[in-house]
């Protein structure tokens, strides 16, 4: 007796198995579909910027996949943009050679994979590669949108020789109308480094990142507020290449 009430439990779980397995997996795909939707693509660009500036997380040591043949050390390296870069092509990049160097390849290409896909792996303990200790839910899915919608190609923005390649004169107008009453006609009223080597302004980071200038153009700097291009004026891609092009015709002080 107890050998067929076994059998048919074994039976029973199969077939409620085969049955409800596939709703739930429907399930949980409407509520990934969901959750992308409703995720805030700017908040996942600042938080590519400097994610422990908004969260006030403070991870300790190297991030685990930093390379410890690399120069950065502690909260720097936890960043995105300091193994995947301001340009978003990684080793590729700006970040070929130099003090940022790590050898990982960028995250442009991820633009065409599941945003499931890439949720998981923001949450992958194998891969050494789980935000979900320092990032809510909420706060990875929007980095998951920021991934895939978020990113543009750096070369349509600046040549091989960092320069910006929009239009000067658009620039000067989105620039005076956008920017100037923070920044100063001149690009210098905010220091963004230290002023024992003059003013560090608009211009001086146009020219020496450009990469990092149109991220933030773009997307705004996280822990202030300064409006992404974007997200908040509404206006276009190309117009974050103009504001550029300009800000490299400012000087400092």
């Amino acid at each position: 007796m107890k050998y067929y009430v076994a059998i048919w439990g074994i039976i029973f779980a199969l077939i409620t198995g085969l049955t409800f397995k596939p709703s739930l997996v429907k399930a949980e795909q409407n509520q990934s579909e969901k959750n992308y939707e409703e995720a805030d693509l700017k908040n996942g660009a600042l938080l590519y910027d400097n994610w422990m500036k908004l969260t006030k997380a403070k991870p300790e040591g190297n991030h685990p996949l930093y390379p410890p043949t690399s120069k950065k050390s502690g909260k720097s390296t936890w960043r995105c943009k300091e193994c995947h870069g301001w340009d978003y092509i990684g080793k590729d990049g700006r970040y070929s050679k130099g003090s940022h160097f790590t050898g990982i390849s960028g995250v442009f290409d991820v633009q065409s994979e599941k945003p499931e896909v890439i949720y998981a792996s923001m949450k992958d303990n194998y891969a050494k590669h789980n935000f979900s200790e320092y990032l809510s839910d909420s706060e990875i899915w929007d980095l998951v949108k920021f991934l895939r919608e978020g990113q543009a190609p750096i070369e349509a923005a600046i040549d091989s020789n960092g320069q910006g390649k929009g239009s000067m004169a658009s620039g000067k107008l989105l620039y005076d109308s956008q920017c100037a009453s923070c920044h100063d006609m001149d690009g210098n009223k905010i220091d963004f480094k230290s002023k024992k080597d003059g003013i560090q302004g608009v211009g001086w980071l146009a020219n020496d990142n450009p990469q990092e200038s149109i991220h933030k153009i773009r997307w705004g700097h996280p822990g202030s507020n300064m409006p992404s291009i974007i997200a908040d004026k509404n206006l276009t891609e190309q117009d974050a290449i103009d504001i550029l092009t300009y800000s490299q015709s400012l000087e400092n002080k």
